[in-house]
């Protein structure tokens, strides 16, 4: 079902329903309304015959007279009967109307001695009967009639509310079906813009209006979403193209020594330089997989792996360790500034291989791009959080290019010359992302690069 057709159903649903409420409940009052006053009206018929009928009684008068008045009184009620029993016989002393007598049960004149006065129906005929008492004499007064007038109109009113409840769904499923067109018409209006915009033209937007509406705070966050998504798409490209330059390069060199060692026959050293050279290339290669590899891996989301207690400043040593290891040449110095008293508080929950591969990439980095291939790391530590400086005496970093280098493969062009791939930092953003941390970067350039990495 389209939504349009949806809204138009709720609301139609909807008003009607309320609508249907409101007629019944009006129906009903209108019902109890007439009712009651029709009881009321035979009351008061009932208290005034029996306040005429004793005195005509006691006096011993015609009663004759009295029927004659009630017939042909200006405000007779349709089948109006009025009867009257001596409380002691049960007799009839009195009827309004002998040609149309009705049969009283006797349960409902026991009622009345019990109650005094009842309202009751009998036969389609409404009915009031009161306990007159006059000289110490009892007597039942029944006053009966049809209500007709009532049920003429009540009945007029079910067909007029089923006709306007009728004409009601058709007028207001037309004004539904209009007002949800108005209602999706800037939502058709942003499919069609956006079928415009993919895929050929990312960086056209969304026109917002004036408006601050749901639609125009809508717009608003298409238009971020497409801001990411343009970025998402061009760091897709740079990401390809690094990579295929990273693959290119080594392959080109490796082809190209095999081919020129094919050319002629050469010396045994000769092939030995070109194998070692070729083996060079090819541990580049593995290098490069194993990195692009740890890469694809590593998910900000996955707190899976993050399941052990690590100590940051034994774990420092042991990056430090396994840097010089491999780089006899380099220094690292290790300073603590401030240090808490409880050794717990250095703990952070996480994973030590991972958190050892950011730290290990952050000293290589500090003593790479060091004219005296010295790094400098500090560490400070509370309750509350630690922090971590790697600080170098390079080259330092471009301030518009600090927004970049977390990003694959990138590399500014004072570094190009540096051996690497351009992948170390993304690794090292992402473990730290994926450890609830974060990292900021500080340079100037000429005076060196200091990477702080926090955890709270």
């Amino acid at each position: 079902m389209k939504l349009r057709q949806e809204i138009t159903l709720r609301f139609l649903a909807l008003v009607m329903t309320i609508l249907l409420i409101t007629m019944i409940s009006v129906y009903l009052f209108t019902y109890y309304f007439l009712h009651k006053n029709f009881y009321r009206r035979l009351n008061n018929r009932a208290e005034t015959v029996a306040g005429w009928l004793s005195q005509t009684i006691e006096n011993r008068k015609d009663i004759a007279f009295l029927e004659s008045l009630l017939k042909n009184r200006k405000d007779q009620i349709t089948a109006e009967e009025i009867l009257v029993y001596d409380n002691d016989t049960d007799k009839v002393v009195f009827l309004s109307n002998v040609a149309q007598i009705k049969v009283i049960e006797r349960s409902i004149l026991e009622e009345i001695r019990e109650k005094s006065k009842i309202e009751f129906s009998n036969n389609q005929l409404y009915g009031v009967g009161i306990l007159y008492e006059r000289a110490k004499k009892k007597y039942i007064v029944i006053a009966m009639a049809k209500n007709q007038y009532a049920e003429e109109f009540l009945f007029q009113m079910r067909w007029m509310m089923l006709g306007l409840w009728t004409f009601s769904i058709v007028f207001i499923g037309i004004i539904g079906w209009y007002y949800a067109k108005k209602t999706l018409e800037p939502i058709e209006s942003i499919g069609v813009e956006l079928n415009k915009i993919f895929p050929q033209n990312l960086d056209k937007r969304l026109e917002i209006s004036n408006n601050k509406n749901e639609i125009s705070n809508l717009t608003v966050t298409i238009n971020q979403l497409l801001d990411r998504v343009e970025e998402g798409l061009g760091l897709q490209k740079m990401f390809i193209g690094n990579v295929s330059h990273e693959l290119q390069n080594p392959l080109t060199r490796i082809s190209s020594q095999l081919e020129v060692s094919l050319f002629k026959e050469r010396k045994p050293e000769e092939y030995q330089n070109t194998i070692y050279s070729a083996l060079e290339d090819i541990t580049d290669l593995v290098k490069l997989t194993q990195n692009l590899l740890k890469l694809s891996r590593i998910n900000v989301e996955n707190n899976k792996l993050l399941a052990e207690s690590v100590r940051i400043d034994e774990l420092l040593f042991d990056a430090k360790a396994f840097v010089l290891k491999n780089n006899p040449s380099y220094k690292i110095e290790i300073n603590f500034d401030a240090l808490p008293e409880e050794p717990d508080h250095l703990c952070i929950i996480g994973n030590t291989s991972l958190l050892k591969i950011a730290f290990v990439n952050l000293i290589q980095n500090a003593c790479k791009f060091s004219a005296d291939n010295q790094a400098t790391i500090n560490l400070t530590a509370t309750d509350f959080y630690k922090v971590i400086h790697f600080e170098d005496k390079g080259i330092g970093i471009d301030p518009q290019e600090i927004p970049y280098i977390f990003q694959p493969f990138y590399r500014s062009i004072k570094t190009s010359q540096t051996k690497g791939h351009g992948i170390g930092l993304s690794l090292v953003d992402r473990i730290i992302k994926m450890h609830n941390g974060k990292i900021e970067v500080s340079s100037k350039l000429g005076d060196g690069t200091k990477f702080s990495v926090i955890f709270k």
